[in-house]
């Protein structure tokens, strides 16, 4: 019985994570300047240099120059740094869901 209850958390979890994932971005857009600021960079990169498009679909064979080089370097610099923001909010948001939860069984 706790084995199924458990497996049907973890569904639930599952089918809810592009929902909560969603939530936590447009939080962050509304709230995390730093966040903001590098998603401003990323929209940036991606117009200053078009290219970034290909290479991320992998379907041309592209050359880049040194500063096209140094501009797709930089926005993987800034698209990890913005999606460890997130993630490290979607860590929180977890934990804070977990001591909720622990709170309304009387764990906690």
């Amino acid at each position: 019985m706790k084995d199924e209850v458990f497996s049907g958390l973890v569904a639930l979890l599952e089918e809810r994570f592009h929902e909560m994932d969603s939530d936590i971005t447009v939080k962050l857009a509304d709230s995390d300047m730093e966040y903001v600021a590098l998603k401003a960079r990323i929209d940036e990169q991606e117009r200053k240099f078009p290219f970034i498009e290909k290479v991320l679909e992998g379907k041309d064979e592209l050359r880049l120059t040194a500063e096209q080089h140094a501009g797709f370097a930089e926005y993987m610099r800034v698209t990890n740094e913005a999606e460890n923001i997130e993630r490290m909010n979607l860590y929180l948001s977890g934990h804070h869901d977990c001591f909720a939860y622990l709170k309304k069984i009387g764990l906690l």
